[in-house]
């Protein structure tokens, strides 16, 4: 039986496209060996390597997943950080605002008793100087009660008294009269 290529070289008549399909032996092991041929270069050349690109490529999306991950573990370490280091500042805030406001507190008590202690002091310095003025002023006027008393006897005799003599006679009997007047008006 000759073969479909022969019979398509040998004539040079028209065939039917029937005849391409009848059965040739040798022309079929030769397309078996030609795809085989070049499915082991295919193989071999383009799908082995776009197979380890793929392979590469998943690779690296599994370390990029993986790279993420741990990226989000730290992220999330630092925000717990971030967050106990923010709490730890309102805590050491709220207590410098408690210690400046005890402070103040303490500063402004000291402060009212000072002012109490000054007002206490001029009051007592006011009391010391009224009671000193008023001593001066009862002591000037004993003197001039004295000599006024001298003065008067003096007149009332009509004649010269000897201040100098007298005069301690008549503090004395003014002390006295001062005494028994405190002791009057005490009653």
């Amino acid at each position: 039986m000759p073969t479909a290529i022969a019979l398509f070289a040998a004539s040079d008549e028209p065939r039917p496209l029937g005849a391409l399909l009848d059965f040739a032996p040798g022309a079929m092991i030769w397309t078996f060996v030609a795809f085989f041929l070049g499915l082991f270069l295919m193989w071999k050349f383009v799908y082995g390597p776009i197979t380890q690109a793929l392979e590469d490529r998943d690779q690296k999306v599994e370390d990029a997943i993986q790279a993420a991950e741990v990226a989000r573990q730290q992220a999330e370490a630092q925000m717990a950080q971030a967050r106990a280091e923010l709490a730890e500042a309102q805590q050491n805030a709220k207590r410098t605002v408690e210690e400046a406001m005890a402070r103040a507190e303490r500063q402004a008590a000291e402060a009212v008793r000072e002012a109490e202690q000054r007002a206490k002091a001029e009051l007592q310095k006011a009391r010391d100087t009224i009671a000193a003025e008023k001593r001066q002023a009862v002591q000037e006027i004993r003197a001039l009660a004295v000599d006024l008393t001298i003065s008067a006897a003096g007149k009332l005799l009509q004649r010269e008294v000897d201040a100098a003599k007298n005069k301690p006679l008549v503090e004395q009997f003014v002390s006295d009269a001062s005494g028994l007047a405190a002791e009057h008006g005490s009653r």
